[in-house]
């Protein structure tokens, strides 16, 4: 990520930042794990079951499996 885009990213919220994860195209995007998005985004595993869980039911991003997230459409391999 260069400084422009980390910049970026630090202003966003939360879920916002959960999303620009799972529909990244860098190294560290794609679906992933809730552990995984959990250490990235330096979040408590609490607060982020509460976001994915909203974000799931409004139909933001999409659960592949059980704890495992991504963008909808995503066709990549989650990362686990």
């Amino acid at each position: 990520m260069d400084k422009k885009d980390e910049t970026y990213f630090m202003s966003l919220t939360p879920s916002e930042k959960i999303i620009f994860v799972l529909k990244s195209h860098e190294d560290f995007g794609g679906p992933q794990s809730a552990d995984i998005l959990c250490k990235f985004l330096g979040m408590k595993r609490k607060n982020l079951d509460s976001l994915l869980s909203r974000l799931c039911q409004k139909g933001r991003i999409q659960r592949i499996h059980p704890g495992i997230y991504g963008y909808p459409g995503d066709s990549r391999e989650p990362k686990y």
